[in-house]
């Protein structure tokens, strides 16, 4: 601590990384949509599944100690079953090379993995730069790492013409919300910055993500591309402490597509709820990962009705300014998240947006990240192309 600053200060800028409550108007917007949207509002809700009427948050939440033994027991497993996962034909790519986030504040190293073509360093000495897709891990918030996710990058080297990065953002408990948001948009300001030496087009940039990720595919443009321009810098959104990095750093950087794969994108429905009105509800993610998830992702005083934690109940003006037009939603049928990926694509449609959203039939959530060695990869790869293809017209490509 430097002994310069007062405990008072130090105190403050502790606590100015906490949200505050939401305000009314946030949870009348969020009221608003759910109306739209023919869904079930926190007053609808039956009373054992009715949650705070300010926040969604457990009264006596485990503690972070708990909750992070919990995760790192259940990252040992992930690594274990991701191994398995790997051994599936063919064989998904390897890193091609490791760039880190700079910056020794945020207690843990943010790499950014980059999977390029294969004549990359050929055509990068002739002057020619690339789109890029942006990747973002699932696994909660808690878990997963930025290697998850090796078999839709192969699919994007060979279906796209596009470098793709993976982020490793920091994790849950030991890094609760905003950290992921802050770190993927901290990635694309490196991208940004680092353009000209990684032969980057900073015109085509398309983000992707599964399930947690998915949330971050939404959360992350729209903090990148509202809230961080300086015409805004007095909204209450400024109350995070990274704001004003963000302000700084802006840059002119294009996001053309948005690819989400079974996404989280409403925390302010509790998952009591959403387990119950899925018509699978056997199948849906376990309770006990569920609360784990949660609990370390947003611990109270945490606001469910932040549009960075639910983008699917953002204001029209962010979503409309802040979302690229072109916008693909995956859900799984067996999956609790379905019916709010489903809503969430229909509205972004009543906004202009081309939203296309897409049904995976008798799967469950993450049902492409099986540990199973034998599973169908080419009924998964059918799905990864189908999504290519739209990326390749977002970035302009004629065959």
């Amino acid at each position: 601590m430097n002994p310069g600053k007062s405990w008072d200060t130090q105190k403050s800028r502790r606590e100015s990384r906490r949200p505050s409550r939401p305000s009314e108007d946030a949870i009348k917007r969020a009221e608003e949509v759910h109306a739209l949207q023919s869904i079930p509002t926190r007053d609808s809700i039956e009373p054992e599944f009715r949650p705070n009427p300010k926040l969604l948050s457990k009264e006596d939440p485990p503690s972070r100690l708990w909750l992070l033994t919990q995760a790192r027991f259940w990252r040992a497993l992930m690594r274990f079953a991701m191994h398995l996962h790997d051994l599936s034909t063919p064989k998904p790519p390897k890193p091609s090379f490791i760039r880190s986030l700079p910056g020794k504040s945020r207690g843990s190293r943010v790499d950014l993995q980059f999977y390029v073509p294969s004549d990359y360093h050929k055509r990068v000495a002739d002057g020619h730069h690339y789109p890029v897709v942006v990747n973002l891990h699932g696994g909660g918030f808690c878990l997963g790492t930025a290697t998850d996710d090796r078999y839709w990058a192969r699919m994007v080297l060979l279906e796209t013409p596009a470098i793709f990065v993976s982020v490793g953002y920091r994790l849950a408990p030991e890094h609760p919300f905003p950290a992921a948001v802050d770190d993927c948009v901290e990635s694309l300001l490196y991208l940004s910055a680092h353009a000209p030496e990684l032969s980057i087009d900073t015109t085509k940039i398309a983000l992707s993500g599964f399930s947690a990720g998915g949330n971050l595919t939404f959360a992350t443009p729209l903090r990148y591309n509202y809230h961080t321009r300086r015409e805004r810098s007095n909204e209450d959104l400024s109350r995070y402490s990274s704001t004003q990095n963000l302000l700084e750093s802006f840059t002119d950087l294009k996001v053309v597509g948005l690819v989400a794969w079974y996404p989280l994108v409403d925390y302010t429905v509790p998952r009591e709820e959403k387990r119950r009105t899925c018509p699978h509800p056997k199948k849906t993610l376990p309770k006990f990962f569920t609360n784990l998830f949660d609990a370390s992702y947003l611990p109270p005083p945490s606001d469910h009705y932040d549009p960075y934690v639910s983008p699917a109940i953002a204001s029209d003006e962010m979503l409309t300014e802040g979302l690229p037009k072109h916008v693909q939603i995956f859900g799984c049928e067996q999956d609790m998240l379905l019916g709010e990926g489903q809503r969430f694509a229909e509205r972004l449609r009543s906004l202009g947006k081309d939203c296309k959203d897409i049904l995976i039939p008798g799967v469950p959530h993450g049902w492409d990240k099986s540990p199973n060695p034998w599973r169908n990869q080419g009924a998964i790869d059918v799905l990864y192309r189908h999504a290519c293809i739209k990326l390749r017209d977002q970035f302009g490509v004629v065959d």
